[in-house]
């Protein structure tokens, strides 16, 4: 598995006028909420670099039993919230973790509730939530953590963590830099429409 690093501080100017990426540990960009340590086995994935080894920060690692919900705000418009259901999907793939469940904040089911406890289920012994959102804003702070503790209390020999939202990382430059290149692409007649787009005939130039 790749090294996941997470950078609070996209760039810091030097003296020099040169630009360096500042990366911290996951541990400084997560809201904390009885946070507990995951066993190490074989099939246990590293999540920190080997720099941050060597520059003495502590290696946190992802065991067998760890669950993750990955949670959006959650629509009335049901092909919205399936579209979180293959973001699990290819989430679950491309990760190695064995338990993942969506969950939507409101409007939709299944709950932050729901997805906990089918976690326990499947035998977690940590819960990760991780929120789908790009910005760290009241539905972070507030309500997510909220509604992470009231669907711990179920389950109260269960630790669990609330990490930070997707914010300023450098690969959403990419991401966003794809996605325009593709519709523009698709105005242009030579690709068709993105699985975002499709069937709603927005993807085009207007005059």
């Amino acid at each position: 598995m790749h090294p996941l690093s997470v950078s609070s501080q996209p760039w810091l100017t030097t003296p020099t006028n040169k630009f360096i990426v500042r990366t911290t540990t996951v541990r400084n960009c997560i809201h904390v909420a009885n946070l507990g340590r995951a066993g190490r086995s074989s099939r246990t994935l590293a999540m920190n670099s080997t720099p941050n080894a060597a520059l003495g920060l502590e290696d946190f690692t992802v065991g067998d039993k760890d669950a993750v919900v990955i949670v959006d705000h959650g629509s009335r418009r049901q092909e919205s919230n399936l579209m979180l259901n293959d973001f699990v999907e290819m989430f679950r793939a491309r990760t190695g973790y064995r338990i993942v469940e969506p969950a939507h904040m409101e409007l939709a089911e299944p709950t932050i509730k729901d997805a906990f406890g089918k976690c326990v289920q499947q035998g977690a012994s940590r819960v990760i939530v991780s929120p789908y959102f790009l910005s760290p804003g009241r539905h972070w702070k507030q309500d997510i953590p909220a509604l992470a503790a009231e669907a711990s209390k179920e389950h109260s020999n269960i630790p669990y963590i609330v990490t930070a939202p997707l914010g300023l990382h450098e690969l959403m430059v990419d991401i966003m830099n794809d996605r325009i290149k593709y519709c523009l692409r698709h105005a242009a007649g030579d690709v068709t429409e993105c699985t975002v787009c499709a069937g709603t005939g927005k993807c085009r130039l207007y005059p």
